[in-house]
């Protein structure tokens, strides 16, 4: 049976019966705390010209917020990826707290945000700080879908302790393709010297998903599993969030988004949004170059169809995935161990949960942004009947997968 002829009520029960031995399932918002809510955010900008430019862009107001992340100090940070346009101040921005609620501040500056440095941040929507206190950013290059720049498609570190940039690639055509790639997300292993990268693949028909394997100590990366079935949209799928379907004008289409590494660096785990299965891989065989593209296909691992679509993933250190569910307004768990999935977390007004975030304390949060109302363009910024974006702090505390 498809995931679209199954009823939300009956994945939420069906889950819920599933967890009771272990006690961590919620089919209610018990324990979930939304932490800061915008109707629209702002920035906070010092350049006079591009303050202006930005007040009196027709985008003023209507960013969306994707991804989210925590330093060790508990800073929290956001990207707006560029897909509106050019306009917005930046696209990598730290939290600065205002009275109840916050403003977004460019990261690591406003001149590194710049879209006219040539050098400059265009379009991170994935992002991660690891136990280092260095941000990986993953930028997306295309600026409102337009195709990327030769330098734009990149990886950036930057140590936010000693505030500046460690390295960074930018990635040739056959890493990501400047048309149709859409860089998602990273995930960092900092004992190998690898990260892992999603390319959802969207810019094409039929899509080119894929994965990217990042060498630290060579800086270099290559491009596996390209446009193939297992990272790229499954047939025929399609979700509605709140009984209204994803998109209104036709089919959400997109590859290999969600990406999480287990806790011992040996398994690497993703999904692809327009669809509801969990793969796996193991990590030995993506950092072998010897290995071939039919040896690695041979190797993927189905670990469990999902009762939703997803799209942000984390784990934990004792062996769980943690996935954010479109359908059920909220976060499952899959136990690695007893291949068992479970309910955390759920809110009837965690509409698009997108990524998953650990603060220092060991506590997991969530960014949800109502993202296909903003895609459809009925993104209502004054008003809305609950906030377009909200951080919660989720019923679940545990060690990340980088500490």
């Amino acid at each position: 049976m498809r995931i679209a002829e199954v009823s939300i009520a009956a994945a939420i029960a069906a889950l819920t019966i599933a967890a009771a031995p272990t006690g961590a399932a919620y089919a209610d918002d018990k324990g979930v705390v939304p932490v800061v809510r915008w109707n629209s955010v702002t920035y906070k900008v010092d350049n006079a010209e591009a303050a202006a430019k930005w007040q009196a862009s027709p985008l003023f107001g209507k960013t969306l917020v994707q991804g989210l992340k925590f330093d060790s100090t508990g800073t929290m940070y956001v990207t707006t990826a560029r897909w509106g346009g050019s306009d917005m101040p930046a696209t990598v921005s730290k939290l600065l707290k205002r009275g109840d609620s916050y403003e977004l501040e460019a990261f690591p500056s406003e001149e590194l945000n710049a879209v006219s440095n040539e050098a400059g941040l265009k379009a991170v929507l994935g992002f991660e700080v690891d136990e280092n206190d260095v941000m990986w950013m993953l930028d997306q290059g295309h600026i409102a879908g337009a195709p990327s720049g030769p330098k734009d498609e990149k990886l950036v570190l930057w140590d936010i302790k000693a505030n500046k940039e460690v390295q960074r690639l930018e990635f040739g055509p056959e890493v990501s393709d400047k048309k149709c790639s859409f860089l998602n997300d990273v995930v960092v292993d900092n004992e190998s010297g690898f990260a892992y990268i999603s390319d959802s693949g969207i810019f094409a028909d039929p899509l080119c998903g894929g994965l990217i394997v990042y060498d630290k100590k060579a800086n270099t990366a290559r491009r596996v599993l390209n446009a193939s079935k297992f990272t790229n949209d499954e047939a025929q799928f399609s979700f509605a969030i709140n009984g209204r379907q994803v998109l209104k004008n036709g089919r959400m289409r997109t590859g290999a988004d969600g990406i999480a590494l287990s806790g011992d660096r040996k398994t690497l785990y993703w999904t692809n949004l327009t669809g509801n299965t969990l793969y796996s891989l193991p990590t030995a065989l993506l950092r072998d170059v010897s290995v071939s593209e039919s040896e690695l296909q041979a190797a993927v691992r189905v670990e469990v169809v999902l009762p939703s679509n997803t799209d942000g993933l984390t784990a934990d250190k004792a062996g769980n995935i943690y996935l954010t569910a479109l359908q059920l307004n909220g976060v499952l768990k899959y136990d690695t161990n007893t291949r068992r999935l479970s309910q955390v977390a759920y809110h009837p007004e965690m509409v698009w949960p997108d990524t998953l975030a650990w603060a220092p304390d060991g506590n997991l949060h969530v960014i949800s942004n109502h993202l296909h109302v903003w895609v459809d363009g009925d993104m209502n910024f004054k008003d809305p009947e609950v906030p377009n974006f909200t951080i919660w702090r989720l019923p679940v505390k545990a060690e990340p997968y980088l500490n």
